[in-house]
């Protein structure tokens, strides 16, 4: 069957119309609370991993995985403004807090990973080893995982991979978690009784990835790419700092070479109704610009307080 003469019945239910949602005005974010440039890297675990003396434990490990596209081990979207809002509230609290990003040797955080494995293997698999390393050397430390976008479906099947140290993790955190657009077709751990999940969808301006918005039927493959990358085009860039507008920059780059590397996986996804795991519209990416990990850090804090 030609793909632009795919039926309605091919699609699922609620596909997202990027299309609406970038001409509402080009796409705006609600006013950061900070426009200091974020990390985009924390590597607050490597002197325990590595085995210095010196090190000391911390109270509350946090291990974050990044999103597709992203920079560093943290990347400037989500995951640096994440680590702001932790260490801000590590000194507010007086709870020790280290963060560390998933290594970018092991995880490259490229679209490949996302679409063909529903979440890295090879992050999950990286994450699992990092959090049970450092748990052997910090036994009484609590852990929290988190991930946003592809990183949080690495989160997920971490959760399979830190073997005894999921008695220590204390909370999965997710950001614009896809799982519901990808539980058909992966399995993923069930989360432990003893980890409280912490998630966080964009409701008001939908992030297509976690939540029901209005449907749309693209009429190609390649003409779905196009759009996608025009919907970036129209995004407003005010509320962003240097670090997210580089990446804006590099992304306006990998994504329609790497989709476009990925053509025949998509074609598949566009027969199948699969189309709605590819919706990475600007409207995904605004966690760290909208006050979201503010939120998400005073929850993972109240968690941590929570525990005897």
């Amino acid at each position: 069957m030609a793909l632009n003469t795919i039926s309605k019945q091919a699609i699922l239910s609620g596909l997202a119309t990027f299309l609406c949602l970038s001409m509402v005005s080009p796409v705006s974010a609600a006013p950061t609370l900070n426009r200091r440039d974020a990390a985009v890297s924390a590597n607050d675990w490597d002197p325990m991993l590595k085995g210095d003396k010196s090190a000391k434990c911390a109270d509350l490990a946090v291990i974050f995985a990044r999103g597709t596209f992203d920079q560093g081990n943290l990347g400037p979207w989500v995951g640096g403004p994440f680590h702001d809002a932790l260490i801000a509230d590590s000194k507010s609290s007086n709870i020790a807090i280290a963060v560390q990003g998933v290594s970018t040797d092991d995880y490259p955080a490229d679209l490949a990973g996302y679409i063909e494995e529903g979440g890295s293997n090879s992050c999950a698999k990286s994450l699992g080893a990092t959090v049970q390393k450092y748990s052997s050397h910090c036994p009484d430390s609590k852990i929290a995982i988190w991930g946003w976008s592809q990183g949080a479906l690495c989160a997920h099947k971490a959760l399979g991979q830190v073997g005894t140290a999921v008695s220590n993790v204390i909370a999965l955190g997710v950001f614009g978690d896809p799982i519901r657009v990808w539980q058909n077709a992966v399995e993923y751990p069930q989360i432990p009784n003893n980890t409280k999940l912490l998630s966080y969808c964009e409701k008001t301006a939908p992030d297509p990835l976690c939540s029901d918005v209005k449907e749309m039927i693209p009429t190609s493959a390649t003409g779905f790419i196009n759009s996608l990358v025009d919907a970036w085009n129209k995004v407003q860039q005010t509320h962003m700092n240097d670090a997210q507008k580089e990446a804006l920059k590099s992304l306006l780059v990998e994504l329609p070479k790497q989709a476009t590397n990925e053509i025949t996986q998509l074609g598949k996804d566009f027969v199948s109704g699969h189309l709605n795991r590819w919706l990475l519209t600007p409207e995904h990416f605004w966690y760290g610009i909208d006050g979201t990990v503010k939120t998400a850090s005073d929850d993972l804090i109240s968690v941590y307080k929570g525990q005897p």
